[in-house]
């Protein structure tokens, strides 16, 4: 019989040094069996695995080795899967035809629901329709004992029904999310072999990684904690954090499940969190925590501190916005294998990344997946989930739990009210009870004043008044505008000598255009000249407020919702130091008496906020939380694109899994709904050092990881007008932001500034 390969090898002319069909095939069986053994469903993950390049045993393929043009080899495993396996096969069809690309719909959206959109996918139904290249060769394989599938017996039902909860609903839900975890074991392995064979030394250096067990994480951060708390002064704050400590501590032996943490800013959430997740995973042998946050500048902090304590081979940071999931090519196998799978003990990540991988069809997005499933999943933030996915997203966390073997927890110091809400009915469990010592601490901690309409003029004026502040607001355009017109004035009172470099004598911006890494350089500066007392303005967007690490003895802060508000006023008299308190202004911004109008989502939060405040006499309070959540859930579609809707209906099942909506539900669940670009931008002198390494790189998408803290993401219709003027070239998969030697788009202050806004000097180390 003659021998088929998967892939080339070292040398295109020997065949020798080529990696065969059933060794890859049988490998990537072993391996997606192991993952999948986690929930359950090992004899599907190897199916899976022995299936899913059924179609290079074609001479199509085989050519195409040689040079030949490409060939479809994915449909092949799922015609085999449907054959052998009726409804099963259809089941695994997707995952198979979708190895590579992605998974499509079962056929056009159109026609199985009426709607207009147009897949960008071939769909299953068309791909299985088509003719491709014999295949016959497979079977020759199985014959000859190369390849050994199971049967039918062998397999069980998609739908494990004893472990999910009641009604027809949930159980077509939870086949829509085993799919995925089924095509992430797949995908993560084709990718996991692919890199032993193509690029060994990132394979043995991925093997060779001296990772931590959870019970050596816990005892140092045991020991931290230890040191930290002998070390504190006998505070009413460091009193409510030995408590909520312990408490943790306390309720990590209670059984996987659903939680919520609610703890004031300030009450160390962050390090307690962990403990209970460190020793919730020791006690049920978890093998993972994975803290989401909703803001890129509170990952980059939180993830510093855990690597101060564990160590950063232990802490994955993964906050990129660079996706290679549409790179199909063999020849671009190499960039698809840049793609992090959180093979990390502990993975400090974005809400972004979190929900959209779970609900995406795309393999770059989906081979992490199977790594949440007996793990302990942190929420830190939980109240910014979005309204308009809310009910999906509630139901994934409930699936997550009833299906996979782990827990989660959310955490906040606004938890929203979602008593009710819960699709398949869920309770979570709050973990910190004992609250007797939070008024104590924090209750004096900060005073609200409502300025309400403010003219921008008149609050530049005050802020420039003051020696230590912070303005929050809802919008970067804002937060430049407030900034520019607080350093002119200081600059015309003589307070401010230079208005380029005003962070040198205290005037800081904060927003996204700025990069992650300069971003924690600014904050640093910020930190430090807080501790010496000395002047400290800053301006900045709301990603400032919720978890970072400052203390403020005055803030201002925009109106929105008013979980935002009290997140902002977490970041004034923090610690608790101030006698009389820490003040914050809550103002809305006027131009000629007029409310200046924002975007529709922050206009509605504001009407709410409004309405709220009102009713209780024009003061704004931290007890108006539940009343807010509970007006904004009641007026919100919490389905807003029907995804929940789409995967509850009985009809996916009675229609033998041909209608599944996998590319649909993926286009429709977007956190961010602003298609963005990263743009990697070589700022100081470790970023041209980046950028040497990326020209010189013989695989560039490796470097995504690192690049992703010098990156910063550009609305695709800005793009455009960059790449016009020449201020970015491309270095595929990436963007560069170019420095010529006369024009900058990049400000030491402001970050990333807009076409007609370069200024002519070089980008500042």
């Amino acid at each position: 019989m003659p021998e088929y390969y998967a892939h080339t090898g070292s040398d295109l002319e020997d065949v020798s040094t080529w990696q065969t069909l059933s060794e890859h095939a049988n490998e990537v069986a072993r391996r997606a069996e192991a993952f999948a053994e986690k929930f359950d469903m090992g004899t599907w993950g190897r199916t899976l695995g022995l299936l899913h390049d059924a179609g290079k045993a074609s001479a199509g393929f085989q050519k195409r080795l040689e040079g030949g043009k490409p060939v479809d080899h994915s449909t092949a495993g799922a015609k085999i899967a449907i054959e052998r396996y009726a409804t099963c096969g259809q089941f695994m069809a997707y995952a198979l035809c979708g190895h590579h690309g992605g998974m499509a719909n079962g056929m056009n959206w159109s026609e199985c629901s009426g709607s207009q959109k147009v897949s960008l996918r071939t769909p299953l139904k068309d791909r299985l329709a088509n003719a491709i290249d014999p295949y016959d060769a497979f079977f020759d394989l199985a014959e000859a004992g190369e390849i050994s599938l199971p049967d039918l017996a062998q397999l069980g039902a998609p739908m494990r029904y004893g472990r999910t909860f009641e009604g027809t609903g949930s159980k077509v839900f939870s086949t829509f999310v085993l799919e995925h975890f089924l095509y992430s074991a797949l995908v993560d392995s084709d990718y996991l072999d692919t890199e032993r064979f193509m690029t060994p030394e990132a394979a043995e250096a991925r093997e060779a990684r001296d990772l931590a067990s959870m019970e050596e994480l816990l005892a140092k951060l045991e020991a931290h904690m230890s040191e930290l708390m002998g070390s504190a002064k006998e505070t009413p704050v460091n009193r409510v954090r030995r408590s909520v400590y312990e408490e943790c501590l306390g309720a990590s032996m209670l059984p996987c499940g659903l939680y919520t943490m609610t703890v004031p800013t300030g009450g160390g959430k962050t390090l307690s969190s962990m403990a209970f997740g460190l020793r919730h995973a020791v006690e049920h042998g978890l093998d993972r925590v994975i803290v989401a946050i909703p803001f890129t500048s509170i990952v980059e902090q939180t993830a510093g501190t855990l690597k101060t304590i564990f160590g950063s081979e232990n802490v994955l940071e993964h906050h990129s916005n660079y996706d290679f999931s549409d790179l199909g090519d063999e020849e671009k196998a190499k960039q698809r294998l840049a793609v992090q799978n959180w093979d990390a003990p502990i993975v400090v990540t974005t809400n972004v990344q979190l929900f959209e991988s779970l609900f995406s069809n795309k393999p770059g997005k989906s081979r992490k997946v199977h790594n949440m499933a007996k793990s302990v999943i942190i929420l830190d933030e939980a109240q910014t989930l979005p309204d308009s996915l809310l009910k999906p997203s509630l139901a994934m966390l409930e699936e997550l739990v009833a299906g996979y073997e782990s827990s989660v927890v959310l955490c906040t110091a606004t938890q929203p009210a979602l008593e009710g809400l819960w699709p398949f009915g869920a309770e979570p469990c709050e973990i910190v009870r004992r609250r007797d010592l939070f008024d104590e601490a924090f209750g004096g901690r900060v005073a609200y004043e409502s300025l309400g309409a403010i003219e921008k003029a008149d609050l530049a004026e005050r802020i420039v008044d003051c020696h230590e502040v912070l303005c929050v607001v809802g919008t970067r355009a804002l937060a430049r505008t407030i900034y520019d017109d607080v350093v002119t004035r200081a600059v015309e009172r003589g307070e401010l000598s230079d208005a380029k470099h005003a962070y040198d004598e205290g005037f800081f911006h904060l927003s996204a255009f700025m990069i992650p890494a300069h971003r924690s350089a600014m904050l640093e500066r910020i930190r430090k000249r807080l501790d010496d007392k000395q002047r400290c303005v800053v301006v900045s967007t709301q990603l400032v407020e919720a978890g970072v690490d400052v203390d403020f003895p005055e803030v201002y802060r925009e109106l929105a919702g008013l979980d935002s508000v009290v997140q902002a006023a977490g970041r004034c008299n923090r610690e608790g130091r101030l006698i009389d308190g820490g003040m914050v202004h809550v103002f809305e911004c006027a131009v000629d008496g007029e409310r200046q109008k924002t975007g529709a989502w922050l206009e509605k939060m504001k009407s709410i906020a409004r309405d709220v405040i009102r009713e209780n006499d024009g003061k704004v309070d931290e007890s108006l939380i539940p009343a807010f959540f509970s007006t904004r859930y009641g007026t919100e579609d919490l389905d807003a694109k029907h995804i929940f809707q789409k995967l509850t209906s009985k009809d996916l099942i009675a229609a033998g899994f041909k209608t599944m909506p996998f590319e649909q539900c993926a286009l429709d669940y977007r956190i961010i709904e602003d298609d963005s670009v990263p743009v990697f931008v070589p700022w100081g002198e470790e970023g041209r050092t980046l950028l040497k390494e990326l020209l010189a790189s013989e695989n560039p998408a490796g470097m995504a990881m690192r690049l992703q803290r010098f990156s910063v993401s550009v609305p695709v219709w800005k793009i455009d007008e960059y790449k016009k003027t020449g201020a970015v070239e491309e270095l595929e998969p990436f963007l560069i932001l170019r420095d010529d030697g006369c024009r900058s788009f990049y400000r030491e202050d402001v970050g990333l500034v807009a076409v007609g806004e370069e200024v002519l000097e070089l980008l500042s180390c």
